[in-house]
């Protein structure tokens, strides 16, 4: 809070607004990893079973637009003695990317995967899929902190408070955070998933004339 001196006397503050919205679709890497005497076993084995993995997400309904490879490897394995290293065979391994737009079949899909052959799953990650509608309520919400928060500090201060006469929009501390919770009901899932939800923050400054 600060009150300026001439021309214009004005009271400055800080207003915060917080909406929170549930997520509505996740991200997740779904990989499958196999080793074999040699590079080319294990590449075509890992590429077959990446095959069966793909269509089984594809039979669940998934878009071949959400599904986008993420990694390709491929190496040698050796074990390690007294007397040296011993080339044992080739690892390969695949990563697919994989965006799931609607939230409740998480679970099923990951078993899904699974049950195809995946043999990890990584980076799953909640989110709502539209944040504008939450950052237009949480600035509406702001802007009346701010002027809730000035009305106090004019009685405070025995003035009255006038118009607006400069508004920004800044930068949050605290800003944006999931905070997650474990769905207790049953599920068709074997895989529990911990539904969260996501907290928009907007911070604005609002400075408000002090009338004569």
């Amino acid at each position: 809070m600060a009150l300026s001196s001439e021309p214009q006397r004005v009271i400055t503050v800080r207003g915060l607004g917080r909406v929170r919205r549930s997520p509505d679709e996740a991200t997740l890497s779904v990989s499958v990893e196999r080793t074999a005497p040699t590079a080319a076993e294990a590449q075509a084995g890992t590429s077959q079973q990446m095959r069966e993995v793909i269509a089984a997400l594809s039979g669940r309904g998934i878009d071949a637009s959400d599904l986008s490879t993420e990694a390709i490897s491929l190496e040698a394995t050796y074990d390690y003695r007294e007397s040296g290293a011993r080339l044992t065979g080739y690892r390969a391994s695949q990563t697919l990317s994989l965006r799931l737009r609607r939230l409740h079949e998480l679970g099923p899909t990951i078993d899904a995967a699974v049950a195809a052959g995946a043999t990890g799953i990584s980076g799953v990650s909640l989110s709502v899929s539209d944040t504008r509608s939450a950052e237009e309520e949480a600035r509406g919400l702001a802007v009346a902190d701010a002027r809730h928060r000035a009305e106090g500090l004019a009685t405070s201060a025995g003035v009255r408070l006038g118009s607006l006469v400069g508004l920004s929009e800044g930068s949050v501390d605290d800003g944006p955070r999931p905070m997650m919770r474990l769905r207790a009901e049953a599920m068709a899932s074997d895989t529990p998933i911990a539904e969260g939800s996501t907290e928009v923050v907007v911070a604005v400054q609002a400075s408000f004339a002090i009338e004569d």
